[in-house]
C-alpha cells in the first residue's frame, strides 16, 4: 500500500457520487477523508432546452466539456428518444469515455485538457462550425468568450443545474477544524465553501489549510476567496490533484 497520505486528513466537497473516486484514491494513499459534498446537481427540463434538443441538427458540432453534462444529455435524449447525429467533440479523456460508454462516437478532443486548448484547436482542424455548448447553468465562460471572440456559431444548451447542498453545512463546520487539506474540484465548491463556513473561524481556516483545486479556474476562486495555501496540477485530473497534493507533503508543505 502506499502511505504517501499517512497521517493526513482530507475533506472532500465534490457532489456525492461523483466524489467516490476521489475518496478511493485518497484512501489508497491512506489518507483518512471526511465526505461533505457542499453542491448538488438537478436536470433543467425548460421548454427552450427540449426544444434545443428536438432541433439539433441545427449544429453540425456538439461540444461537451464534463462528465455531467454527458450524462444529463444521455438521459434527456432517452426520454425525447431523439437520435444523436451531429458530430461530437469531448474536452477530455474522462468525458470522451463517458461517451464512448453510453454508445456516442467522439470525433475530436484536444491533446491538452481544458476549455482554451479544446477550443484552438478545434478551429484550427475544423474552422467554423455550427456548435451546440452542452453545459450547465454555471459554466465556466472560457470556451462561450473564445468561441465568440473567434466569430464562431454556438448556442449553448443548458442542461442542468448547480445547486448549494445546504444539508451539508453542519458537517462542514463539525469537521473542518480538523483536516489537513480541502480538495475543490469546481469554482461551485469553493463558493458553497466560503458561504457555508462558520465565520468564527473563516480566517483561521483560509491561512492554515491546504486547499487543492483540480485546476486553475478553481485556484483563482479561493485566490480571490483568500485562501492561502493553493495547489493545482497542471493536468486537471483527480488523479493529478492527489499527485500535486503528494508532491506538497514531499516537499516539507512549504
Amino acid at each position: 500500500m502506499n502511505r504517501s497520505l499517512q497521517g493526513k486528513t482530507v475533506m472532500v466537497t465534490r457532489e456525492h457520487k461523483q466524489a467516490l473516486p476521489l475518496i478511493h484514491l485518497l484512501e489508497e494513499n491512506d489518507a483518512q477523508t471526511q465526505l461533505v459534498p457542499l453542491i448538488k446537481f438537478e436536470q433543467v427540463t425548460d421548454d427552450q432546452t427540449e426544444q434545443q434538443l428536438r432541433n439539433l441538427a441545427e449544429y453540425d458540432w456538439l461540444f461537451f466539456t464534463s462528465t455531467n453534462t454527458v450524462h444529463f444529455f444521455h438521459q434527456m435524449m432517452t426520454k425525447l428518444s431523439v437520435k444523436v447525429m451531429n458530430k461530437i467533440a469531448a474536452v477530455g479523456e474522462k468525458t470522451k469515455n463517458v461517451l464512448m460508454n453510453y454508445g456516442y462516437q467522439v470525433d475530436f478532443s484536444p491533446t491538452i485538457y481544458n476549455g482554451e486548448s479544446m477550443v484552438k484547436q478545434f478551429v484550427r482542424k475544423y474552422g467554423k462550425q455550427r456548435i451546440g455548448l452542452i453545459c450547465g447553468q454555471n459554466a465556466r465562460k472560457e470556451i462561450p468568450e473564445l468561441l465568440q471572440e473567434l466569430g464562431i456559431s454556438f448556442e449553448k444548451i443548458i442542461i442542468y443545474r448547480t445547486i448549494k447542498n445546504e444539508g451539508a453545512k453542519s458537517i462542514l463546520n463539525q469537521n473542518v477544524l480538523d483536516v489537513d487539506a480541502v480538495f475543490f474540484t469546481s469554482p461551485s465548491t469553493v463558493t458553497a465553501f466560503d458561504e457555508f463556513l462558520n465565520k468564527g473561524y473563516n480566517k483561521q481556516i483560509k491561512q492554515s489549510v491546504v486547499t487543492v483545486a483540480i485546476g486553475n479556474t478553481t485556484a483563482n476562486e479561493l485566490r480571490e476567496r483568500n485562501f492561502q495555501h493553493i495547489i493545482y496540477p497542471e493536468t486537471f485530473t483527480i488523479e493529478n490533484m492527489v499527485e500535486a497534493y503528494e508532491n506538497y507533503i514531499r516537499k516539507g508543505d512549504k
